[in-house]
């Protein structure tokens, strides 16, 4: 007998959580239920797919072959109901998109209820991760990424400009002085955002072109609300994001460094795994980010002329400028797929 599409679902769901509790949460079924069907597809076949202990879950060798043989599967049918999907003007069903975590917080999770005025017949599973998660493997349908981006399989979408500058709060600027040049910032205790590839080097845009300046400080974090809130606390400098930092400027709970530096500007993108048979429910969100998160984005809108130029610095001036993403091939009217480089 073949295995059926049940089987499938629950034996990917228990090897992306790797918990029968969690995968029963994620399908609606209970823990005893989500184990009797993984046994059953071990007894159908003859072999052992999860190693039970009291700690964990893991896959046997038979169970990794059976997975990466399987995955494919999956996609298949999802593809193939997209299809019957396209048939329909209607948006509908349940949409996996994953975000950053502060990004989502602050600016994805606030537009979902327009999303829902417009299409009241779609649902969404909003999974918040700063880690580059795996669309094909775990079964998403799009993601809303930030900088430069690295796999082939995916189409990416550009939505809008990431603009990230120096900040601080006056009371530290007060106790240890304002910098005047880039090369200042030695002297100063930094706080250092770990999503860098190399967090204590910061390549800055300035009125004379870019320029890289080493720094240092006892706070590192890989959380931008984490740096954030240290630098408003007075414990140092630190790269913030405006989709970030904005309302910490606006109230002056932060003030900008050397204003007249930012870092070289990226871009937030739309990626999702296939342009090929796109299903009405993934069309329609992208196209709805497409029209939120358009330049310049609401955030920078009410910081531009005070905190903020028109323009970044140095865009447009061809000095030390490179793409957001290292290499890209034409994917249709504003999209791109996604080539070799890493995210940041």
């Amino acid at each position: 007998m073949a295995t059926d599409t049940q089987e499938l679902e629950v034996f990917h769901a228990v090897v992306r959580h790797a918990s029968y509790a969690r995968a029963a949460d994620e399908l609606g079924l209970s823990p005893s239920g989500v184990s009797r069907i993984v046994t059953r597809l071990e007894a159908r076949l003859g072999a052992r797919l999860v190693q039970r202990t009291t700690r964990k879950l893991s896959l046997t060798e038979a169970g990794k072959t059976f997975h990466a043989r399987t995955a494919q599967v999956l996609v298949d049918l999802a593809e193939a109901e997209a299809e019957v999907q396209e048939v329909t003007l209607t948006p509908r069903g349940k949409l996996r998109l994953t975000a950053p975590v502060v990004f989502g917080q602050l600016h994805v999770a606030p537009l979902l209820p327009e999303l829902f005025a417009r299409h009241p017949e779609l649902t969404v599973d909003l999974s918040l991760a700063d880690r580059v998660v795996d669309l094909v493997d775990e079964g998403l349908d799009l993601a809303l990424r930030i900088g430069t981006l690295a796999d082939s399989r995916l189409i990416a979408r550009r939505l809008c400009t990431n603009r990230r500058v120096l900040v601080a709060a006056a009371k530290y600027l007060k106790r240890r002085g304002t910098p005047r040049t880039p090369s200042d910032l030695t002297a100063h205790e930094c706080i250092l955002f770990t999503g860098f590839n190399r967090p204590r080097d910061w390549h800055l845009m300035g009125p004379s072109g870019p320029v890289t300046v080493t720094v240092s400080g006892r706070l590192a974090s890989n959380n931008i609300d984490v740096t954030t809130r240290a630098a408003m606390a007075g414990l140092g400098i630190t790269m913030g994001a405006t989709l970030a930092v904005g309302p910490a400027l606006l109230s002056g709970q932060l003030v900008r460094v050397l204003p007249e530096h930012e870092f070289e500007a990226t871009a937030i993108f739309a990626v999702y795994p296939s342009a090929r048979q796109l299903s009405t429910k993934v069309r329609a969100t992208l196209d709805f980010f497409s029209e939120q998160l358009r330049d310049p984005p609401a955030w920078d809108r009410k910081l531009l002329g005070r905190f903020l130029s028109v323009r970044p610095v140095g865009e447009g001036t061809g000095r030390g400028a490179r793409p957001a993403l290292s290499s890209v091939a034409a994917a249709g009217p504003g999209m791109r797929r996604v080539a070799a480089g890493g995210e940041s």
